[in-house]
């Protein structure tokens, strides 16, 4: 099985650290980060012909190609990002920016069975956990 297949699957957000920051960073008002930081997203991940779709109920659906090439992707409140996105052994790397922000995030499996979803702007490093549902 390819290592990526391993993140496909229904999951529900658990811990976060630093997401006012990187709220803050994105220009996201004060109501919405609060709003935020106290809900538990969900989201469904599958994977077909070298494309990841990433749904969640609030935000819609959201098809990544995973082999390099340009997109334009959202992030957060919508903003659009001009990304490019690539596996590597089952860590799925999102590059791009926001307006003149640099934007990195990382979906991985860690060592329980747990997808880390790491998202760094310009420099403020936030770390959601996803149990799977």
């Amino acid at each position: 099985m390819a290592e990526h297949l391993k993140l496909a699957g229904e999951w529900e957000g658990g811990s976060v650290t630093n997401l006012d920051e990187i709220l803050q960073k994105l220009g996201v008002g004060f109501m919405i980060r609060k709003m935020a930081a106290s809900i538990k997203p969900t989201q469904t991940i599958s994977f077909a012909d070298n494309k990841m779709t990433v749904s969640n109920p609030k935000r819609g659906e959201e098809t990544i190609p995973l082999d390099g090439s340009q997109f334009e992707g959202r992030i957060m409140d919508k903003k659009t990002v001009g990304s490019t996105t690539v596996d590597d052994a089952g860590v799925i790397t999102m590059k791009g920016k926001v307006g003149d922000l640099d934007l990195l995030t990382v979906r991985k499996l860690n060592e329980n069975g747990q997808m880390e979803f790491t998202m760094i702007v310009d420099g403020v490093e936030s770390v959601r956990i996803f149990n799977r549902k």
